[in-house]
C-alpha cells in the first residue's frame, strides 16, 4: 500500500472500496501512481485488459492516491459508458468531468468530484485565479456547440491543455476505451481520443480490452506519429487465491453470509473476474440472501443468468456484437454448437452462409467477437473460444430459450439441476497440469510414477514414509526439457467434456536439451474427471488415447507421448490397451502428487544441479556463470507462441516480476512476427538464443536474408503498402518500449536483433 493511503488524512474520492480492501492489483496500482510525478513526463501507459478482468477500480484507486498527494499533478479520471450514445455527447461529458475534477482538486474537496454540476455552477465554484480561463473555455464551448461535430469533439478532448502551467500538470486516466468504438455518429471517437491525447502532450493512462486497444492506437497514430512510444501493462484476471480473498472481503463488506464451500464455488464459477464476483455479491445483498449452501449459490446464479446483472452484461455484449435481432439466434446457435462439441470451427465462408450476412457485416461482427475473445479470428479461419464457466452457462441457456424454443420454466429447472451437479474444486487441491509439466527439465524421476500398475502392486496401502523411501531407490526415468505448454482449448482442440480446459495440455519438449527434430517429443496429457471411486475402463481409455493420438496427427507433431491421469487409476484391461497399442503413461492422483513434490524439491525452476551442458543451476541464485539456450524453428503461424512460452520458463529462473515477464514475451512475439512476415530468408527459419545472466536476460533473434525494413528503420515503398509500413514501424517502437536495450546488426548474410531486459529490484 502507498504511504498516502495509509495516512489518517487519506480520503476516498472516486474509489468504491477502502485501499486496505483492494485486492490483487497492488503492483499495477503502484506502477500507475509512480507515473504521476511532478518532475518529469514518462512514456504513456496502455492497460491491456483481459475480458472481465476489471480495471475501473484500479484506476479509481490510482486517482484517489494522486488526489490525496495534493502536489502539482492534477488527476483526471473519465470512464466511457454505454449511457453516452454518440461521440459528441461523450466528449461533452469528458469536458464537464474534467472541469469538475479540476475544481475539486484545486479546492481539495472530494465532494465536488462526486457532485452533479452544470458548467455555470462549476464556473461559480472555481477559485478567483482560475475563473478567467475557465470562463473563456466555457464561452468557446458554447460557440462551437452548433458547429462541426469533429471540431467540437477535438475541442472538448483537448480542454486540459487550457490549464495554466503554474496551476499544475494534468494526469489523464481513461477507462473503458473499447466502448468508444461503439458510439454512434460521424466521428470515430476511439481514433480521436488517442490522437488528442498524443497531440495534447498529456501524461496519460489508456485502459481497454487487450485485443482492441493496441489495434486502435496503431490506427490512430499511423504515419502521423511514427516514433511515439507507449509502455504496456497486462491486466489479467485474479489468481484463485486472490479471488478467494476478494470473495471473502466483498461478502464481509456487504454482510452476505458465505461458507468455505460456497467461496470455492464462486472462485471457480467466475474464473477470477472481479466484475462478476462483485456483481453477484451485490445482488445477494440487495435480495437479502445468504450464500452458505451449494443450493443458495446456484439458485441465485441461475436467477442472475436469467435476468440479473450477469444477464444484462452478456445481453448488452450480444446486442453490440449482433445489432440485428434476427441474426442473434443464429449466432447463438453457431457459438453453442461449437462450444458443446456438436460442430467444429468454421471458415469465414461457412459463417457467412450460416448467418446470411454480407462480407462487411460479418467482418464487423467477427471483429467484435474477437475483441471480447469469444472467438479467435485470423483471416479466413475462425475458432470459437470456450471462455469462462459463466459465459458457457449463459450461452447454453440462451440456446435453449432462443433456438430450441424450450419453455422458460423448463430451462430454469434444467439449468439449476445441472449446476447443482457441478461441485467446486477445493482450492489448494486443484490439479495444475501445466505447472507440473512445465517443470520438466531433464530430471531423473521414479519411473513408477508413470506406471499405475507397478505403483499399485508395490505401494498400494503403504504408509507415506515407506513410499518416499522406496521412490529414492526405484529405477529412474529421465524427463525431457519442456519449452512450451498450452491448454488444449488455446489450440482450439475439442476434447470430451469430462476433461476441463486447464486439465488437458500439450507440451513441446526436447530430450537431453538437444534442440533438433529427432529429439523433440510432444507430450499429450489429460486429467480425467471420473468419480473418485471409479477406475477408468478400457472403453474410456481407448477413447482418450485415440483422440489424443488424432490431435498429434492433426498438428503433425511427429514423436509424441500420451499420459493419462485419473483420480482412482485404471482397470487392468485399460492398462493393457494403453501399453500395447499406445505406449501411454498412466498415473492416479497420488502418483501425480508425488511427482509434483519430487519436481518441487529441485527448486522453482525444476532444474537439477548438473546438466549435460554444464549448467550450474539458477543464475539468479548467486551463480556467476551465465546459462545459454538456443532454439531454431521454421516460419509458421503461431510459432512465436513457442518462443514466448520458452522465454517465460527461462525468465522465471531469474526473479523477474510478472509484468517484466509479460513485457519480454510480448517483445519476442512482436519480433518473431516481424521476421515471419517480412524476412526473405531462403531457409525460412529463425534462430533464437537466450542468455541468462545474474542481472539480465538477453534474447537474440536472427534470420538469413534481406534486412526487413521495420528492423533498420528504412522504408521501401516499392514493394510494401503504406499501411504495412506503419505496422512494421510500430513493431520496432513497441519492442523498444518493452525492453531495456534493443540492438540490430548484420550477421553473415542476414540480420540479428538483440534485446536485453535487466532485473529490477522489487519495490519495497
Amino acid at each position: 500500500m502507498n504511504k498516502s493511503s495509509s495516512s489518517k488524512n487519506f480520503r476516498r474520492v472516486l474509489a468504491q472500496v477502502e485501499p486496505s480492501e483492494f485486492i490483487g492489483r497492488e503492483t499495477q496500482l503502484d506502477r500507475i501512481v509512480a507515473r504521476a510525478k511532478p518532475e518529469k513526463v514518462q512514456p504513456n501507459l496502455l492497460l491491456l485488459m483481459e475480458p472481465a478482468a476489471g480495471v475501473s477500480e484500479l484506476l479509481r484507486q490510482a486517482y484517489d492516491e494522486i488526489f490525496n498527494r495534493q502536489n502539482s499533478v492534477i488527476p483526471i479520471y473519465f470512464a466511457f459508458t454505454r449511457n453516452e450514445t454518440t461521440a459528441v455527447s461523450a466528449a461533452i461529458e469528458f469536458l464537464i468531468t474534467f472541469l469538475q475534477q479540476y475544481i475539486a482538486f484545486r479546492e481539495n474537496d472530494p465532494a465536488i468530484a462526486q457532485s452533479t454540476l452544470t458548467l455555470q455552477e462549476l464556473l461559480a465554484r472555481a477559485q478567483a485565479n482560475d475563473r478567467q480561463w475557465i470562463k473563456e473555455l466555457v464561452e468557446e464551448y458554447k460557440r462551437r456547440i452548433s458547429g462541426d461535430d469533429t471540431e467540437l469533439v477535438r475541442f472538448c478532448l483537448l480542454a486540459p491543455q487550457q490549464i495554466p502551467a503554474e496551476r499544475g500538470r494534468p494526469f489523464i486516466m481513461l477507462d473503458g476505451a473499447q466502448l468508444a468504438q461503439y458510439l454512434n455518429g460521424s466521428v470515430q471517437l476511439g481514433k480521436e481520443v488517442v490522437s488528442m491525447l498524443v497531440r495534447g502532450g498529456f501524461n496519460f493512462v489508456l485502459a481497454g480490452l487487450r485485443r482492441q486497444i493496441l489495434d486502435a492506437t496503431r490506427k490512430a497514430l499511423g504515419e502521423a506519429y511514427p516514433t511515439y512510444e507507449f509502455e504496456h501493462m497486462l491486466v489479467t484476471r485474479l489468481t484463485p487465491h486472490e479471488s478467494s480473498q476478494l470473495v471473502e472481503q466483498v461478502a464481509r463488506r456487504h454482510e452476505v453470509a458465505t461458507s468455505e464451500h460456497t467461496r470455492d464455488l464462486l472462485v471457480q464459477q467466475f474464473d477470477g473476474s472481479p466484475f462478476f464476483i462483485n456483481a453477484f455479491l451485490q445482488t445477494a445483498r440487495a435480495k437479502g440472501k445468504g450464500l452458505t449452501s451449494h443450493f443458495d449459490c446456484q439458485r441465485l446464479y441461475v436467477e442472475e443468468l436469467f435476468g440479473g446483472h450477469l444477464h444484462s452484461y452478456f445481453e448488452t455484449l450480444l446486442e453490440e456484437i449482433s445489432p440485428e435481432v434476427n441474426t442473434r439466434p443464429q449466432l447463438i446457435k453457431l457459438l453453442w454448437n461449437v462450444v458443446s462439441g456438436k460442430r467444429q470451427g468454421q471458415s469465414f465462408a461457412d459463417w457467412q452462409e450460416l448467418l446470411s450476412l454480407d462480407e462487411d457485416e460479418l467482418k464487423t461482427m467477427l471483429g467484435r467477437l474477437h475483441m471480447h475473445e469469444f472467438v479467435n479470428w485470423e483471416a479466413v479461419n475462425i475458432h470459437v473460444a470456450t471462455g469462462p464457466d459463466v459465459w458457457t452457462d449463459y450461452l447454453k441457456l440462451r440456446y435453449a430459450l432462443d433456438v430450441a424454443n424450450k419453455p422458460r420454466a423448463l430451462v430454469f429447472g434444467d439449468t439449476l439441476t445441472d449446476l447443482l451437479k457441478r461441485q467446486p474444486t477445493k482450492q489448494g487441491a486443484q490439479v495444475n497440469l501445466g505447472k507440473v509439466v512445465s517443470r520438466f527439465n531433464c530430471q531423473q524421476v521414479p519411473e513408477v510414477l508413470f506406471d499405475y500398475a507397478k505403483f499399485s502392486r508395490k505401494y498400494k496401502g503403504e504408509e507415506p514414509e515407506i513410499i518416499h523411501s522406496g521412490l529414492e531407490t526405484d529405477p529412474k526415468l529421465e524427463l525431457p526439457q519442456t519449452v512450451y505448454v498450452a491448454n488444449c482449448s488455446s489450440l482450439q482442440i475439442q476434447l470430451p467434456q469430462t476433461c476441463e480446459d486447464k486439465h488437458c495440455v500439450i507440451a513441446r519438449t526436447f530430450k537431453q536439451r538437444r534442440y533438433s527434430d529427432a529429439q523433440e517429443v510432444v507430450w499429450l496429457v489429460a486429467y480425467l474427471h471420473e468419480k473418485d471411486a471409479v477406475a477408468v475402463n478400457e472403453a474410456d481409455a481407448r477413447r482418450w488415447c485415440e483422440r489424443l493420438k488424432a490431435v498429434g496427427k492433426d498438428f503433425q507433431f511427429g514423436d509424441s507421448q500420451i499420459w493419462l491421469i485419473s483420480n482412482s487409476g485404471f482397470t487392468d484391461e485399460a492398462l493393457e490397451l494403453m501399453e500395447k497399442e499406445h505406449k501411454a503413461f498412466s498415473s492416479n492422483k497420488q502418483q501425480f502428487k508425488l511427482l509434483s513434490d519430487w519436481l518441487g524439491t529441485t527448486g522453482e525452476s525444476g532444474v537439477d544441479a548438473e546438466s549435460p551442458e554444464g549448467d550450474s543451476g539458477n543464475p539468479g541464485a548467486g551463480n556467476s556463470k551465465p546459462s545459454e539456450f538456443s532454439l531454431e524453428m521454421p516460419f509458421d503461424d503461431e510459432n512465436e507462441l513457442i518462443a514466448a512460452g520458452t522465454l517465460e520458463l527461462l525468465a522465471r529462473r531469474l526473479p523477474f516480476r510478472t509484468e517484466a515477464i509479460n513485457q519480454i514475451k510480448l517483445a519476442v512475439i512482436e519480433a518473431c512476427i516481424n521476421v515471419f512476415e517480412h524476412s526473405f530468408s531462403p531457409d525460412r527459419k529463425i534462430s533464437q538464443r537466450f542468455r541468462l545472466e545474474s542481472d539480465r536476460l538477453v534474447v537474440t533473434i536472427s534470420s538469413r536474408g534481406v534486412v526487413p525494413t521495420n528492423l533498420n528503420g528504412a522504408s521501401s515503398r516499392s514493394d510494401t503498402t503504406e499501411a504495412a509500413e506503419a505496422r512494421r514501424g510500430y513493431g520496432l517502437i513497441l519492442i523498444r518500449s518493452l525492453m531495456d536495450e534493443v540492438e540490430f546488426e548484420r550477421v553473415d548474410d542476414g540480420t540479428s536483433l538483440r534485446m536485453t531486459k535487466y532485473l529490477r529490484e522489487t519495490a519495497s
